[in-house]
C-alpha cells in the first residue's frame, strides 16, 4: 500500500549507471579529477563535457556539453535551460530550480532546439538573478541584448558558454561514472572523473556526442566503437 487513497506499486527508482561506455581498460585511459557545478542533477556517465569558459569564479569547472546544433532530438541535453517565456532584450526567465544552475558572473549563450533552426547567440555574462520577485520562477539579467526572436514554442533555451566564440560549445572529455549535482536551492555539485584520452568507448553509450564533439575531441568513429586518442 503506498500513500494516497489508492493502492499503487513501490517505486525504487532507477539505476543511473545503466549503460557500459567504456570498452578498453580504465587503468589505460587518461582520467582528470573535474568539479561539476550544482543544478544539473544526476548527470549520466558517458555524458560529454565541457568546460567553463567566462566566469567570475568558476573557470574551469565543468558542465554537460550543449550540442552545437541542436535539434528537438536532443532536447533532452542535461545542459540546456529552457526559458518559460520569450526572452526581452536583456533577461530571461527561467524555472526556480533550473535557476540554481547559473551563477553570477557566468557567460551564457541562447539558442532553439526547434529543427533546423540552430542560430545561437552570446548573451555575455549575468549581471543579476532575481529569484524574489517570483516563486516560480527567476529573472537572468544579462550583459548582451538579444537580437534574434527566440520563444518556448521553438523550445528557446540558454546554457553556460564552453566556447568563447560561436557555437559557444566544445567538448572536451567523457564523464566515467554518474555525478549527482543536487537541483535546486541546496545543489552543492560534485566531483567527477573525465576521460580524457587513451580509450575507446561504446557509441551507444555516451550522451551528447555527434560529428562536432568528434572534432572537438579528436576521436575516431568507427562503427559503434569510439576512440580517443
Amino acid at each position: 500500500m503506498g500513500i494516497g487513497q489508492v493502492p499503487y506499486g513501490v517505486n525504487r527508482g532507477g539505476q543511473t549507471d545503466g549503460r557500459r561506455i567504456l570498452r578498453s581498460r580504465r587503468e589505460n585511459a587518461i582520467i582528470k579529477s573535474i568539479q561539476i557545478p550544482g543544478g544539473f542533477g544526476v548527470v549520466p556517465s558517458g555524458q560529454v563535457m565541457g568546460v567553463i569558459t567566462e566566469s567570475t569564479d568558476r573557470v574551469g569547472q565543468y558542465v554537460p556539453r550543449v550540442p552545437k546544433t541542436p535539434s528537438a532530438g536532443v532536447t533532452n541535453a542535461v545542459g540546456i535551460t529552457y526559458v518559460t517565456g520569450t526572452p526581452s532584450t536583456y533577461y530571461a526567465y527561467v524555472t526556480m530550480e533550473d535557476s540554481y544552475r547559473f551563477a553570477v558572473g557566468d557567460h551564457i549563450a541562447i539558442a532553439d532546439s526547434a529543427a533546423y533552426d540552430s542560430t545561437a547567440e552570446d548573451l555575455g555574462a549575468i549581471t543579476a538573478i532575481d529569484r524574489t520577485t517570483y516563486t516560480h520562477v527567476a529573472m537572468i539579467t544579462f550583459t548582451n541584448s538579444v537580437s534574434a526572436t527566440f520563444t518556448v514554442a521553438q523550445g528557446a533555451f540558454i546554457w553556460i558558454q564552453t566556447l568563447t566564440s560561436y557555437e559557444f560549445s566544445k567538448a572536451q572529455g567523457i564523464l566515467l561514472g554518474a555525478v549527482d549535482t543536487g537541483k535546486g536551492e541546496d545543489a552543492q555539485g560534485g566531483q567527477g572523473a573525465l576521460v580524457v584520452g587513451n580509450a575507446e568507448f561504446y557509441e551507444s553509450g555516451l550522451y551528447q556526442y555527434d560529428s562536432d564533439a568528434q572534432t572537438d575531441l579528436s576521436s575516431t568513429d568507427l562503427g559503434d566503437t569510439i576512440y580517443l586518442k
